[in-house]
């Protein structure tokens, strides 16, 4: 399996901030999106190719794509950023097998049905019970939008929410 730099959970996926922000703070080589709705949609996947820095790679794929892609033994390819639009699909990745030790959290817009966790970041009842399920399984959990700020770790917030 290639070497997963950071698996971040982010609905606006590649923005101003992963660009400018989290790019800089460590040397990505690749950037892959695993999404059902993007991988479905190519004028999306043109718009977020088209906003990456030049010479990234940027990858869609659907959750299923992504499993078999981010499985493989490709670790020539540097170091990879996976970006998720939401809990569900950092769970099916996990549970299909794409074993990472940390998800970062930065962003998770609020809707009807979700409360504010920490700063920017919103969770229904279940997107909470599915990151509950991943810190079970040793996944450290970090609510951070981006480098330098105050992060939170997310086993400290389990008993309050």
């Amino acid at each position: 399996m290639e070497e997963l730099g950071l698996v971040r959970i982010d609905d606006r996926l590649i923005h101003g901030q992963v660009i400018a922000v989290w790019c800089k703070h460590q040397p990505f080589t690749r950037i892959v999106i695993v999404d059902d709705g993007v991988a479905a949609d190519p004028f999306m996947q043109e718009v977020l190719r088209l906003a990456a820095p030049p010479g990234l790679q940027v990858d869609v794929f659907s959750v299923e794509e992504g499993i078999k892609a981010l499985n493989q033994s490709t670790p020539d390819r540097g170091t990879t950023m996976v970006l998720l639009k939401s809990p569900q699909a950092a769970k099916r990745l996990y549970d299909g097998g794409v074993q990472y030790n940390a998800l970062n959290v930065g962003g998770i817009g609020s809707a009807p049905g979700r409360k504010n966790i920490f700063k920017n970041i919103s969770a229904s009842e279940e997107e909470i019970a599915i990151l509950k399920y991943l810190m079970d399984r040793g996944v450290e959990i970090t609510l951070l939008t981006v480098p330098g700020e105050k992060s939170r770790s997310f086993s400290d917030l389990v008993g309050k929410l």
